[in-house]
């Protein structure tokens, strides 16, 4: 039954207009044979044609002047780039509370009247810990860099007419 409210709503706001995505027109003078349900109306009247060229074939030359406005379809889960990781890392290590906490009596043990230890005895517990979540970040963000690897490499068997 959710379903049924979901296609009706999909309906709705394909033909309002309030989306810029959703069905493609049939071709001029066809009759749309893709209503989804008796309450959506087959009349949908739209400029949006979808053209799907072969990689090869006859269309050749027509693919590629298509596809260089397009980005290619790799997929990539990784978080950091090689430059970026440092500060990007960093960022998100200090969005924690314990870490943040540790930075600030870091800090505070600079303070000539407020210190407590020695400077350097105070910021050994944060390097320690910003450097092991570092690493394990690092390893798992490679991991995930091997998966994509392996991923964008497989085979795929594409059948033209």
């Amino acid at each position: 039954m959710e379903r049924l409210h979901w296609v009706r709503h999909r309906c709705q706001t394909l033909f309002a207009g309030d989306s810029g995505r959703g069905w493609y027109s049939a071709a001029d003078g066809l009759p749309n044979k893709y209503s989804l349900d008796a309450h959506c109306s087959p009349h949908r009247v739209s400029g949006k044609r979808r053209m799907v060229l072969a990689h090869n074939g006859p269309h050749q030359h027509e693919y590629e002047g298509v596809s260089k406005s397009y980005k290619g379809n790799a997929i990539r889960t990784t978080k950091y780039r090689f430059l970026t990781f440092i500060p990007m890392n960093l960022f998100q290590q200090f969005h924690r509370a314990a870490n943040l906490y540790f930075l600030f009596l870091a800090l505070l043990n600079w303070v000539p009247v407020v210190e407590a230890f020695q400077k350097e005895i105070t910021m050994i517990p944060l390097v320690v810990v910003l450097t092991v979540i570092a690493i394990k970040d690092a390893l798992e963000d490679y991991r995930r860099y091997l998966f994509d690897k392996k991923v964008n490499n497989n085979v795929a068997q594409v059948f033209c007419g």
